[in-house]
């Protein structure tokens, strides 16, 4: 199985808002400073991550996700980005680029447990805010351990109850929808310092 990259201090991946990479290294620098160094961006946005890769890629790394099909992960391989992910489970993105890491989806123990057996770099829960503290406490004692990313509506309560149960890292729409690129970067901040999950 290929290994996850690390998902950064806070182990959250965050998307990044659609825009010009001129307009995302602003937002970028706060990222890197605030430790959120893993993003995502859709399969349309491949070329501004990697325009600004150029001046982040000591300290982040980029994925692309919902991707559907074997040519696209083949395709965004060759760009650069860290990894692919798909909310679905679609093992056969896995053997599409061989040593390059692909997160697949499932909504189920069993559809998670098929992702990883499939050879997953690991697999996200979507939607992970259906479950409960003592929900995601037993799907992970479940899946033993194994790199399981819990995505969807979380807040920062949320997000820390899925890493405290064990999940490698969390993926927050909100805090993606919440981004917004224009903004005055001290809310920004003060966005990120409430969203930060506890240790």
């Amino acid at each position: 199985m290929v290994e996850l990259p690390t998902l950064g201090r806070h182990r959250t991946l965050v998307t990044l808002p659609e825009a010009q990479a001129s307009e995302l290294v602003s937002l970028c620098e706060l990222l890197c400073q605030e430790g959120y160094t893993t993003w995502s961006v859709p399969l349309d946005q491949v070329e501004v991550a990697v325009e600004l890769m150029r001046v982040f890629a000591r300290r982040a790394r980029f994925g692309v996700h919902d991707v559907t099909d074997a040519a696209t992960v083949r395709q965004v391989a060759k760009t650069g980005a860290a990894f692919v992910s798909t909310r679905l489970l679609l093992p056969t993105l896995v053997k599409a680029a061989p040593d390059f890491p692909v997160i697949l989806g499932g909504a189920t123990p069993t559809e998670l447990l098929a992702g990883l057996e499939a050879g997953a770099a690991a697999v996200q829960l979507w939607p992970a805010d259906g479950y409960t503290q003592r929900d995601a406490t037993g799907l992970m004692a479940l899946l033993g351990g194994r790199p399981v990313i819990a995505a969807g509506e979380l807040d920062p309560e949320a997000g820390t109850e899925w890493l405290r149960a064990g999940a490698v890292g969390v993926w927050p729409v909100g805090l993606a929808d919440a981004l917004v690129v224009g903004d005055a970067l001290a809310d920004v901040r003060d966005l990120l310092h409430w969203w930060r999950p506890a240790r």
